[in-house]
């Protein structure tokens, strides 16, 4: 097989879901000592408030890190990224070379070795505390969809040179930084102009001028950390090269705040010189997509841990995929068969209790999964045929109960729809609506524990719902955590006679 040229990508604001840190804690060995020196380093400077929640089984959600504790967060998204790459490297990643997308350019070098965990911890919290302590005033960041040029167009028209772009991802996303007002103001163009426009989950306005203040106070704080030889090639997307060894990396991180992240120039680049599989260290699948729409050949994009049900094993689906092109061991991801069935079964209960479990009672799982497997295929043979006729009779339709088909209309008419079936369509509503994966929906999985999504979107999505399945109005002591996953929410529809 030739050898195939890889980058890992470590990215920045908004990699992150609530059980991130505690996916990877509970599914490999290799996390637990790099979460502990990481918080070690970061305790004097933070706190243990912030620190403990690393070590939480669920950490708060992104939405509630914005508003409570952003130096939290940004120590979350970095410890995540380092965290993972462990993982990738013990199981035999060597990468051709490491790309950080503003924040993730920590994670790479500390991947490439010219900083400890613990040193890039001291970092991206001394970067917290001067963008704190800087005192930055009302501002943030926001997505518009559409090309640097365009965006550049919108921007001098508003005119304040305290606001411009940040961060050129492709042709159709760029990312704007600076005060509010100008930012609302380019908002309100888009949208005559029919031009997508979102606020990120940011604390601050990064790479803009507006951070020059606080760019002075960062590089003070980190002088004294002495950075080591890289062991791998890093490009920066910001300076525009790779770093190397007589490079100031303290200095060139300070400049950081206030420099452009020109992401799709770099991946191009790299693509150009043979890289043909980009591995994303760190939570969601951002860079991913976003490398996708860069790059025009085909490459290989490998997210590796997406808020699922189990999201590490979407590290060990990774793990299999490296390992299909030659890049990591085989079998270095799929484990043993309980550890695949763990994964699959029960991935919050923790491996040495499982293996407890499974070894005094697997044969009686067993033989219960065939005989429910046996009683699923005699079901099916007793199957009406499409098209017979239902009239409420024990194998016809069911008003509301628990094998799933639907009440109808007032007029006596039944819309019948398996529980299974009603699952996979809310899930591909609830995909849409987020943009996530619809394979991260499964019946049990929590919208807000496991996926972030907040009492207000979770509000916004059983609106949806109900008017799709036309729903009776939801009294209004019922909340939405009450409806928490898609299970419950099927349930519901089917015990309010909802119709398909």
């Amino acid at each position: 097989m030739p050898e195939t040229s890889i980058a890992v990508l470590f990215p920045g604001q908004g990699a992150f879901y609530g059980r991130a840190l505690a996916d990877l804690r509970d599914e490999f060995p290799e996390v637990g000592p790099v979460l502990a020196e990481i918080g070690d380093a970061a305790r004097p400077l933070l706190g243990d408030r912030a620190v403990d929640q690393l070590f939480a089984t669920r950490t708060p959600d992104t939405e509630q890190l914005l508003r409570e504790a952003p130096e939290a967060l940004q120590l979350a998204i970095y410890a995540v990224s380092t965290a993972t790459y462990a993982v990738l490297r013990a199981r035999g990643l060597r990468p051709n070379v490491l790309i950080g997308h503003s924040l993730g350019e920590i994670a790479a070098l500390v991947a490439a070795g010219a900083f400890t965990p613990a040193e890039g911890a001291e970092i991206v919290c001394h970067r917290s505390i001067a963008l704190r302590e800087a005192g930055l005033g009302d501002a943030y960041m926001a997505a518009i969809g559409t090309d640097a040029s365009r965006a550049q167009r919108l921007v001098d028209l508003v005119g304040d040179p305290l606001t411009g772009i940040a961060v050129e991802n492709h042709a159709g996303q760029t990312v704007l930084s600076g005060r509010a007002e100008t930012l609302d103001t380019i908002g309100r163009l888009a949208a005559v102009l029919k031009i997508d426009f979102a606020r990120l989950k940011s604390p601050y306005a990064f790479h803009s001028p507006l951070l020059g203040p606080a760019a002075e106070k960062f590089a003070a704080r980190i002088a004294d950390i002495r950075q080591r030889p890289l062991e791998t090639t890093v490009h920066s997307p910001i300076i525009g090269r790779a770093y190397e060894d007589a490079d100031r990396l303290t200095e060139l991180l300070a400049g950081h705040f206030t420099a452009r992240v020109r992401f799709g120039d770099t991946v191009r680049e790299l693509a150009g010189t043979g890289v043909s599989v980009f591995v994303e260290s760190g939570a969601l699948d951002a860079l991913s997509r976003i490398t996708g729409r860069i790059v025009e050949s085909p490459v290989t994009t490998v997210p590796t841990l997406l808020p699922e049900a189990g999201g590490a094993a979407v590290l060990r689906q990774a793990l299999d995929r490296l390992a299909s092109v030659g890049a990591v061991a085989a079998g270095s991801g799929g484990g043993s068969s309980a550890d695949q069935l763990r994964a699959a079964l029960l991935s919050d209960v923790p491996a040495e209790d499982f293996e407890a479990f499974w070894n005094g009672r697997g044969v009686e799982v067993r033989a219960f999964a065939r005989e429910a497997y046996l009683t699923y295929l005699g079901a099916k043979e007793e199957e009406p045929s499409v098209g017979a006729s239902h009239n409420g009779s024990a194998n016809g339709s069911v008003n509301g109960g628990a094998n799933g088909s639907l009440n109808g209309s007032a007029n006596g008419s039944v819309a019948v729809v398996d529980r299974d079936t009603l699952v996979r369509q809310l899930a591909d509503i609830y995909a849409e609506a987020l943009e996530y994966p619809a394979e991260v929906f499964e019946e049990a999985t929590d919208l807000e524990a496991e996926l972030g999504v907040d009492s207000v979107k979770q509000t916004e999505l059983l609106v949806r719902v109900g008017n799709r399945y036309e729903l009776p109005p939801r009294p209004s002591d019922v909340r939405p955590a009450a409806y928490n996953t898609l299970g419950k929410i099927a349930d519901l529809i089917i015990a309010s006679g909802g119709s398909a």
